[in-house]
């Protein structure tokens, strides 16, 4: 598939299928936000793998856009040093979340 058949053919998922995911597939996602661009290579982002279906449920609660974790297999936290220090922090953390969607 080449890049712009990719870009018209995603979606965000909502529901999702109750099965876990690999280890290996957990860390495919995670490499593929790892290699996301980020200013002069800095990459200034830790991810948080979360399969505990309590923590995924909690954490849906957290806001009004968050309903869905509560199915999900998987949630990923990314966090960074203070991002209102610099703008360039959220710019980075947001090529960092299109590439593990």
């Amino acid at each position: 598939m080449n890049v712009s058949d990719a870009i018209c053919l995603k979606r965000a998922v909502r529901k999702f299928n109750p099965d876990p995911l690999s280890e290996e597939t957990i860390q495919a996602i995670l490499n593929a936000g790892r290699r996301a661009q980020s200013s002069k290579n800095t990459q200034p982002w830790h991810f948080i793998a979360i399969t505990d279906k309590v923590i995924l449920k909690d954490l849906s609660e957290c806001g009004d856009w968050a309903g869905h974790l509560a199915g999900a297999a998987l949630g990923v936290a990314l966090l960074t040093e203070d991002p209102n220090e610099k703008f360039q922090r959220l710019f980075d953390l947001g090529q960092a979340t299109t590439h593990l969607s």
